[in-house]
């Protein structure tokens, strides 16, 4: 699944924004800029407070940072989510996400808040989709509230069993169909069946269905596709919509879209590794969805918002 994502209300300047420098939010379509050229240098981001206040608003157009998107930062540019939902693997995305770009900044960027003391809420919209919006999730600055989409994220888990189990399946056949073929029309021969019956077609169908499941790699089949369902899929979903709430927090901290499809803050989102059977059962824990150019726009955003404030 490729969706795009988007930040809500981005133009309303709050308060909390206010003291802010802001600048004008750049949207995908006017987006002509190279990759390279929204990757701050490691000079860039050892400057001092007062060049980040100087030039805030200059490096905010180079570099695509929105501001105005940064609503939930303390002063010190951290920020608590509360998670507020009771399932289970939502909440490990949302932690897994955390976890991205904590690890790539060097710090503990997000931290787990609780109902009474937080500056984030996320939360599942039960919203519907309309032609102009097919976005599965998004940040709204002025609510300080990141969102995804229950209708999208509850089809996914289907989405990614079906395609694994056809991997699964696809393989299977691909290896094994020829000795079916084989062993099914020998042994019509050696039953006097010959290919002008009327009946071969469906015994043909009947002796193949029988050598399949007969087959010790069947077995293994059919443990596989159960796995898929009892923990893969589900598994896999969690890991993109890790991605995908990993993308809104880049928001968060004042990201606009990048023009790299290879970022994470592109502003479509999807990866092939949670559709991936081999992939996922291996364990994608050490995969990230964070690129370099992610995490240095992401430490200059926060330098420029903690030197204003």
């Amino acid at each position: 699944m490729r969706r795009t994502h988007h930040l809500k209300a981005r133009s309303l300047i709050t308060a909390v924004a206010a003291a802010l420098i802001v600048t004008p939010v750049v949207t995908t379509s006017t987006v002509t800029a190279s990759a390279a050229s929204v990757t701050p240098s490691s000079a860039l981001l050892k400057k001092s407070k007062g060049y980040y206040q100087k030039h805030a608003k200059t490096l905010g157009k180079k570099y695509k940072l929105a501001y105005d998107a940064q609503t939930a930062l303390k002063k010190n540019g951290k920020t608590a989510v509360y998670v507020k939902t009771k399932d289970k693997t939502l909440k490990k995305s949302v932690t897994t996400a955390m976890a991205y770009w904590n690890k790539k900044l060097g710090k503990k960027e997000f931290t787990l808040g609780s109902k009474k003391k937080h500056n984030l809420t996320f939360s599942v919209s039960k919203s519907t989709p309309t032609k102009s919006d097919q976005s599965d999730a998004w940040w709204t600055p002025a609510k300080k509230q990141l969102q995804i989409r229950q209708s999208f994220y509850t089809a996914e888990k289907q989405n990614i069993g079906i395609a694994m189990t056809n991997q699964l399946n696809d393989a299977f056949y691909k290896q094994y169909s020829g000795e079916i073929e084989a062993k099914a029309k020998a042994n019509l021969a050696a039953e006097g069946i010959s290919t002008t019956d009327t009946s071969y077609s469906s015994r043909f169908n009947q002796e193949a269905s029988k050598i399949e499941t007969s087959l010790p790699e069947y077995a293994v089949l059919k443990k596989d596709v159960t796995l898929v369902k009892t923990k893969l899929a589900n598994e896999g979903r969690m890991y993109e919509y890790a991605s995908t709430i990993a993308h809104e927090l880049g928001h968060v901290m004042g990201l606009n879209h990048s023009p790299n499809k290879k970022d994470l803050m592109y502003f479509e989102s999807g990866s092939t590794n949670v559709y991936s059977y081999k992939k996922v059962k291996a364990g994608l824990s050490k995969y990230t969805p964070v690129t370099k150019t992610d995490t240095k726009r992401a430490k200059l955003a926060l330098k420029i918002y903690v030197a204003v404030h």
